[in-house]
């Protein structure tokens, strides 16, 4: 009953943003025949030297349709209050769902259209979450957990924060270990990074298996395997690294690689992978130290954007 209700509420908000298409339609169509009233009145009035009755005619014409159009804008502003609540809506539902039928995964939700969303991973995780459902990429169902495109936030950061998670949902972020952790021993998850350069070209690395430990585990890269891909594979190689940040120096290297390299990763000594580096914009002097997949730019390229997702893997499961 519960999931036909959330049907019926996706269809009526689908209905809704038809109508309000329509408005504006019929909105902008009002606006242009005001306009093209205006420009008849200027001509009268240039043109006739007794312009009272025109124009007291043409003033009542105009009064009527801003009348109109100021009832169409409440309506239209109206509508544009309910599409900013839509999703806020969605979650709310979502949210009072009793917790034996909570939707354990963006796999499972009734929902088709990409956003932020309440999920309930799987025991022994009794606390729900709030993700970044893609379901548009291969049928979807997938959980981004890291995403980059623009540089706009700061991602050299420290163990805590990368423990708990930064940034926002609607822009660029970092899901935060625990949650990462918690997802992945929920069930066998696979992982897919897609990757673009600043030359316009895009390719992605897949792995059919994905998990990492807790954090008295120090977060361990514990699984990734089963690659495909046009990126090349520069991730496989970590398995069993633990996670290194600025202020958790846990790679093998004499270093920590996450200083040296400006960033946060699974670093052995130091990696052909470094998602979480600096964000150049492409060819630079530095070795290593921003956005780097070696197998796909090499060292001294920092890519345009990088978008991590993870999804269950009924294969594995």
């Amino acid at each position: 009953m519960i999931t036909t209700k959330l049907q019926s509420l996706e269809y009526h908000m689908i209905e809704k943003d038809l109508q309000l298409e329509d408005k504006i339609i019929a909105l902008t169509s009002a606006i242009e025949n005001l306009s093209k009233s205006v420009e008849k009145m200027t001509w009268v009035v240039q043109q006739n030297g007794d312009t009272t009755n025109h124009l007291t005619f043409n003033g009542k014409f105009i009064a009527q349709n801003l009348t109109a159009l100021q009832r169409d804008m409440r309506e239209v502003l109206a509508g544009q209050q309910m599409l900013v609540t839509r999703q806020e809506l969605v979650n709310e539902t979502l949210s009072s769902v009793p917790r034996a039928i909570k939707y354990t995964t963006c796999a499972t939700l009734p929902f088709r259209t990409s956003g932020v969303y309440i999920i309930q991973p799987e025991t022994p995780f009794k606390e729900p979450m709030t993700v970044l459902c893609d379901q548009e990429y291969d049928s979807g169902g997938w959980i981004v957990i890291q995403h980059r495109f623009d540089g706009s936030t700061n991602f050299y950061r420290d163990w805590k924060e990368y423990k708990n998670g930064f940034g926002q949902l609607e822009g660029e972020f970092w899901l935060g270990l625990d949650r990462i952790h918690q997802l992945t021993t929920s069930k066998p998850h696979e992982l897919v990074i897609l990757l673009e350069d600043f030359d316009g070209n895009s390719t992605y690395a897949r792995y059919d298996l994905f998990e990492i430990g807790g954090e008295s585990q120090m977060y361990e890269l514990l699984k990734i395997a089963g690659y495909a891909g046009t990126a090349g594979d520069s991730l496989s190689e970590l398995k069993g690294m633990k996670f290194t940040t600025i202020d958790a120096d846990n790679d093998i290297w004499e270093k920590n690689c996450a200083l040296h390299y400006t960033g946060a990763w699974w670093y052995n000594q130091c990696h052909k992978s470094n998602l979480n580096g600096q964000y150049l914009k492409g060819e630079t002097k530095e070795f290593a130290t921003g956005m780097v997949w070696q197998t796909f730019r090499g060292y001294h390229y920092a890519l345009k954007s990088a978008k991590m997702m993870i999804r269950s893997n009924v294969k594995n499961d």
